[in-house]
């Protein structure tokens, strides 16, 4: 029974980048999004072919961490490519309630094959404090064929 729960679940996702609205957006593509640290974000845009689904930060470990030490994160990016094979790059702006820049996290480039949706997990490090003061994400992502 678990099992074909888990089977329905995934067949849905492809179902769910189909249907959803998603905005045309121009390449790169540039937003400022609030956002809460452990949370998903669904930017539903299509850029040149691409649709990007879904991202999410979440800290690798449910413990509380210390300010000023490097936490563990987990970065989690959805897309669907429509066209041929696609590399996208991804920049993280990390910022205040203000939009005061508090860091930068370049992920490494995700290889998108045509037709295909690619569920990209990347591990990473950042400060505990810019966890904590993060309330805005300012994200970059370009699309390479």
């Amino acid at each position: 029974m678990a099992a074909a729960l888990v089977a329905l679940s995934l067949a849905a996702v492809p179902a769910v980048a189909q249907d959803a609205d998603y905005t045309a957006a121009a390449n790169p593509f540039q937003q400022d999004f609030e956002y809460e640290i452990g949370t998903d974000l669904r930017p539903l845009v299509a850029v040149d072919g691409v649709r990007w689904i879904r991202f999410a930060i979440r800290p690798k470990s449910d413990r509380e961490y210390d300010p000023s030490k490097e936490v563990p994160l987990v970065v989690e990016v959805d897309v669907l490519n429509n066209r041929d094979s696609a590399e996208v790059l991804l920049i993280v702006l990390f910022e205040d309630e203000n939009g005061n820049a508090l860091d930068r996290l370049e992920l490494d480039t995700i290889k998108a094959g045509r037709g295909r949706l690619r569920e990209d997990v990347q591990k990473h490090k950042v400060t505990g404090s810019v966890l904590e003061a993060t309330r805005r994400l300012y994200l970059f992502f370009e699309v390479s064929r």
